[in-house]
């Protein structure tokens, strides 16, 4: 009985995580994975567009969306909520020089990401005031 009855609980889980994957198949087009660059792209869009579409040092944190040299906000949230993620991570490691000049580089990268996403948002709130008057 006790075998059966977690076999039954398997299914049932397995049922559940497929109805969520297929969840998010219909609202993968609005995710930032399918508009980040790759590698290759990420070295041509710094050759193109320049330091502007990177948060981090080389082509780390990229916050344009691919193949073109338009920031795109969900860029921006990615790298801020990956860059927050790290520097947590690096700060309970175990104190040294390098883990605070790690820990220092991805708090930069969030606040700079944070900065970003502020302006974005306060230039769309402009926007839209100025449409409605």
């Amino acid at each position: 009985m006790g075998a059966s009855q977690s076999r039954s609980f398997t299914r049932r889980s397995s049922r559940s995580r497929s109805r969520s994957s297929s969840n998010k198949d219909r609202h993968r087009s609005q995710s930032w994975k399918e508009d980040a660059p790759d590698k290759k792209e990420r070295e041509e869009m710094l050759e193109n567009c320049g330091r502007k579409c990177f948060l981090g040092p080389g082509t780390s944190f990229p916050v344009c969306t691919r193949g073109t040299c338009e920031i795109n906000p969900r860029g921006v949230q990615s790298a801020y909520s990956r860059a927050r993620e790290w520097a947590s991570i690096t700060s309970h490691k175990k104190h040294n020089y390098k883990n605070a000049k790690t820990h220092r580089g991805y708090v930069e990268v969030a606040n700079r990401a944070k900065h970003l996403l502020k302006n974005m948002r306060s230039r769309s709130s402009r926007s839209h005031t100025k449409k409605h008057h």
